[in-house]
C-alpha cells in the first residue's frame, strides 16, 4: 500500500503601501481570510524599490496588493511595468489601490498597464476586500494550473519539475545534464553546457557544466580543452542559427537568455549510438520545455543582482553582506575582519563636481582597496559615503599598516585626487558568538561614529571596547529610566560680578544618582545622551527643573536669572524656539529669568541652522551665552552674526592663565573681544583668590568657580546668599 501525505500549500500575497497605518489595517482585515487548504502567507513592503527586492526573494508571490503613489506618483505603476515587462512575471495577480481616484481614468489605466483590477481604499470594506483578495487568488491558481498542463509528457514533467528547483544557473545547467543522461540513459559518451557571450569568439566560451567523459572541462574556456573538430563545428552552428542541432553523433540544444544576461547557453550530447527518431522528437521536446527554464533562472539571478548589488556602482550591498556574514564558517571567523571606510567630505564633493562624480569615486575607491591587500577582499557599498571591506586575512592591522588605504590618490578622468577616509576595523573574533548579522553591522557602525567623534582618521575595536559599548548601552536604558523616574536632578553654581561680587545669577547643572545611590559623572552620561537621542528628553526635564528653582528662588525675595545648558543639537531644530517659549508659559516663567548656554564647538557645527532660532529667542528676551569659549575651533565670523549677549572663558585658559604668559594673553584679548562686540565676560572656573584678582585687573565682568561657590542644591542657596552677603557688605 502506498502512503499518501497532504502537505499544506502556500500562497503568498504581497502588499505594496507606504503608508504603514493603512497597511496595518489591511493587513489586520486579512488575517481572517480563509483559503480551504492553503495557507496564505502575508508579505510587506514600504516602496517600489523594496517591492523589487521582495520579489527577488519571493518568486513565487501570488498576489500584490499595490499602492500607485508613493515615492513618486507613478511609483506603483512603474513597478507593474517592471514585472510584467522587465521581470516577465505574467502569471501574478496586481490589484491597483489608490486614494486618489482621479489620478488616471480607469478604463486608461486598465488597458496601458497590465493589471487585474482597480479600486479606492475608501471602497474597501472588510468583506469587501477579502472576496476581492479570494477572487484573485483562485484565478491565479486556475492559470498556474493551466500552465503546468502544457508541460507534456510525463516524464518530460518530472524531469522539468526537479530542475526548476534550481535557482541559480551553475546548478540548473548540471541539473539538465543530469536528467539527459536519466532520460535517454547514456552509460557512455558525455553531455557539455557552454555559455557563449555575444561577440565572443568560440574558443573564449565557457563550459558551464559538463557530465560523462567531459566532467574534466568543467569551469575551462572552450579554446583549453581541445575539443573534437566535430563538436565544435556544431556548436558553432547552432550559436550563429540560434537554433538545437540534431545529428550524430554530437546533437546541440540551443537555449538563450540574451535579454537578460547577454548569454547563449548551448548543450551538447554526445551518444554512442544513434539517435532514432523517437529519440530526436524526446529530445527536441526536453529542449523546448527547459528553454523558459533558462529564461526564468537567468532572470532570478538578474533579481538577486538587484536585491544584493547596489544598481548605481555595481558593488555589492548591504543584503549581500548580511548574507555573507551569515554563511561564514567557525574557520572563516576566525580571521575574517570588518573594515568600515567613510569617505570625508563626500558630499561637498558631489556638491562642487556633480553626483556622478561621488559615484565614479566610490567604484575607483573599491578598485584601489582591492590592490591594497594580499588576499581576496569582499567591498560592500554600505551607505552613499561609506565602504565596507570583508577582509580574510590572519594580520593584526595597525593605523601605520593601512596609511595607504585611509589617505589614497585616485586618478579619476585623469585629474589626481587625494581623498581622506575614516577607517575602523572589528575583527569577528572579538564579538560574541550570539551577536547576529545585523548587530556586527550595527557594531561596526557605531564604532566608526565614536572614532569620527574622537577626531582621529583610525580606531581598532578590541574586547574592551565592546565592554565599553555594552556599559554605555547599559547606561542609556538607565538614563531612560532616570528621566522618567525623576532621578536626575539639579544644582546651582552662582555667578557674581567681580567688581563687588554682585549676584549676577546661577547656572543650571545636572547631576544624577542612581537607584543604587551612585553619582554618575556628567561628563559620562552627558555626551551619552547627546549620541543616543536623548538630550532633547534631557534638556527639557533640566529646563522644567530650572523653571521650578526660579519660582521658588523668586518666592524667596532671589530675583536673579537661571542659565540652562542646551545641546547644539537641539537649538539647531526648526521649531526649538517655540517649543523652549511653550515650555517657559507652561512653568509661569517669564523669557527674561533664563539664559541659554550653548558651547562654542557645538555652535559652530550647527551654526547655519541655529543662528536663527536664537536670534528668535533673543528678541524675546532670552539671553545667549556662548559656553567654553576658546577651547573649540574659534571662528570670530559668527561672533558678528549672532546675538549673544555673553562670552564665557573656557576654564582650562583660567587655571594657566597664572603658569603661562600665553594663556594670560589670551584671556585678555577674550575679554577685549566680548567688550568689542558689546557682550559681557564671565570667567568659569575660579578657585583662587589670585585668579580671581588677575580677571578683574583685565576687565572681566563676572566669574564663578568653586572660590566664589561650589554647584549646590536648590535647598542651600538660601544659606549661600546669606553667608556670601556677610563676607561682602
Amino acid at each position: 500500500m502506498e502512503a499518501t501525505r497532504k502537505t499544506t500549500q502556500v500562497c503568498k500575497v504581497l502588499s505594496v503601501e507606504d503608508d504603514v497605518d493603512y497597511q496595518a489595517a489591511l493587513l489586520l482585515s486579512l488575517q481572517t481570510l480563509n483559503y480551504g487548504d492553503f495557507k496564505v502567507e502575508f508579505l510587506c513592503a514600504n516602496s517600489a524599490q523594496e517591492a523589487a527586492s521582495v520579489m527577488a526573494k519571493h518568486p513565487d508571490i501570488s498576489l500584490v496588493l499595490l499602492d500607485v503613489v508613493m515615492e513618486d506618483e507613478d511609483s506603483g505603476l512603474r513597478l507593474v511595468r517592471s514585472i510584467r515587462n522587465t521581470v516577465g512575471n505574467q502569471m501574478v495577480r496586481i490589484i491597483l489601490l489608490t486614494g486618489q481616484p482621479g489620478l488616471m481614468p480607469q478604463d486608461e489605466l486598465m488597458s496601458s498597464y497590465d493589471i487585474d483590477d482597480y479600486w479606492n481604499k475608501s471602497e474597501l470594506s472588510h468583506e469587501h476586500l477579502q472576496t476581492i483578495v479570494l477572487g484573485n487568488l483562485r484565478t491565479w491558481h486556475h492559470l498556474y494550473a493551466m500552465q503546468q498542463a502544457r508541460l507534456g509528457l510525463q516524464m518530460m514533467i518530472e524531469s522539468s519539475q526537479r530542475i526548476s528547483s534550481k535557482l541559480d544557473l551553475k546548478s540548473y545547467t548540471q541539473s539538465i545534464l543530469d536528467e539527459l543522461a536519466r532520460v535517454f540513459k547514456l552509460e557512455k559518451g558525455g553531455i557539455v553546457c557552454i555559455a557563449h557571450q555575444q561577440d565572443e569568439l568560440p574558443d573564449q566560451a565557457l563550459v558551464f557544466a559538463a557530465a560523462g567523459q567531459f566532467r574534466p572541462w568543467s569551469n575551462q574556456y572552450l579554446g583549453r580543452v581541445s575539443p573534437e573538430a566535430e563538436l565544435v563545428r556544431v556548436f558553432e552552428q547552432s550559436i550563429q542559427a540560434k537554433c538545437h542541432v540534431l545529428e550524430t553523433p554530437f546533437t546541440a540544444l540551443y537555449f538563450s537568455s540574451v535579454e537578460i544576461d547577454k548569454r547563449d547557453y548551448v548543450v551538447i550530447v554526445k551518444y554512442e549510438e544513434p539517435l532514432s527518431e523517437f529519440d530526436m522528437d524526446l529530445l527536441q521536446i526536453f529542449g523546448e520545455n527547459i528553454n523558459a527554464g533558462f529564461t526564468n533562472v537567468a532572470l532570478h539571478s538578474r533579481l538577486s543582482e538587484l536585491a544584493y548589488q547596489d544598481s548605481t556602482t555595481g558593488l555589492h550591498n548591504k543584503n549581500w553582506l548580511l548574507k555573507q556574514l551569515d554563511s561564514l564558517s567557525k574557520a572563516e571567523r576566525k580571521d575574517a575582519k570588518l573594515v568600515m571606510l567613510f569617505v570625508e567630505e563626500l558630499s561637498y564633493s558631489e556638491v562642487l563636481l556633480g553626483v556622478q562624480f561621488g559615484r565614479s569615486l566610490m567604484m575607483h575607491l573599491a578598485a584601489h582597496l582591492k590592490a591594497c591587500f594580499v588576499k581576496a577582499i569582499d567591498i560592500v557599498l554600505y551607505e552613499r559615503d561609506t565602504l565596507m571591506l570583508l577582509v580574510y586575512d590572519s594580520q593584526d592591522y595597525q593605523r601605520q599598516d593601512l596609511e595607504h588605504v585611509l589617505h589614497p590618490q585616485l586618478d579619476i578622468e585623469g585629474v589626481l585626487h587625494t581623498i581622506d577616509l575614516t577607517g575602523t576595523i572589528v575583527k569577528l573574533s572579538d564579538l560574541p558568538t550570539h551577536q547576529s548579522s545585523a548587530q556586527i553591522l550595527g557594531i561596526t557602525k557605531s564604532f566608526l561614529e565614536q572614532t569620527k567623534h574622537r577626531n582621529v582618521d583610525f580606531g581598532v575595536f578590541n574586547a574592551q571596547e565592546m565592554n565599553d559599548m555594552q556599559e554605555r548601552y547599559e547606561l542609556m536604558k538607565k538614563m531612560r529610566s532616570a528621566i522618567e523616574e525623576e532621578e536626575i536632578f539639579i544644582h546651582l553654581q552662582p555667578k557674581v560680578a567681580l567688581t563687588d561680587g554682585a549676584l549676577k545669577g546661577f547656572e543650571v547643572l545636572v547631576r544624577w544618582q542612581d537607584s543604587e545611590g551612585k553619582m554618575i559623572p556628567p561628563d559620562r552620561f552627558v555626551p551619552l545622551a547627546e549620541s543616543s537621542g536623548l538630550i532633547d528628553k534631557l534638556d527639557e526635564y533640566v529646563t522644567r527643573q530650572a523653571c521650578q528653582a526660579i519660582k521658588y528662588l523668586r518666592q524667596s525675595g532671589v530675583d536673579v536669572p537661571l542659565s540652562v545648558n542646551v545641546a547644539g543639537s537641539e537649538v539647531s531644530r526648526i521649531d526649538f524656539a517655540n517649543r523652549f517659549a511653550e515650555l517657559l508659559q507652561k512653568s509661569g516663567v517669564s523669557m527674561q529669568d533664563i539664559e541659554i548656554e550653548v558651547t562654542e564647538t557645538q555652535l559652530i557645527e550647527v551654526f547655519r541652522n541655529a543662528a536663527g532660532c536664537l536670534d528668535k529667542l533673543s528678541q524675546g528676551g532670552v539671553r545667549v551665552s556662548i559656553d567654553d569659549f576658546g577651547a573649540g575651533y574659534s571662528s570670530l565670523s559668527y561672533l558678528s552674526q549672532l546675538m549673544a549677549s555673553e562670552l564665557k572663558i573656557d576654564r582650562q585658559f583660567v587655571w594657566r592663565m597664572d603658569r603661562s604668559k600665553q594663556d594670560h594673553q589670551i584671556v585678555q584679548m577674550i575679554i577685549d573681544l566680548g567688550h568689542l562686540l558689546n557682550m559681557k565676560v564671565i570667567a568659569e572656573g575660579i578657585e583662587t583668590q589670585a585668579q580671581y584678582q588677575a580677571l578683574l585687573d583685565m576687565g572681566c565682568d563676572a566669574g564663578q568657580g568653586y572660590l566664589i561657590g561650589r554647584p549646590m542644591p536648590l535647598t542651600d542657596v538660601l544659606s549661600w546668599l546669606e553667608h556670601h552677603h556677610r563676607t561682602h557688605s
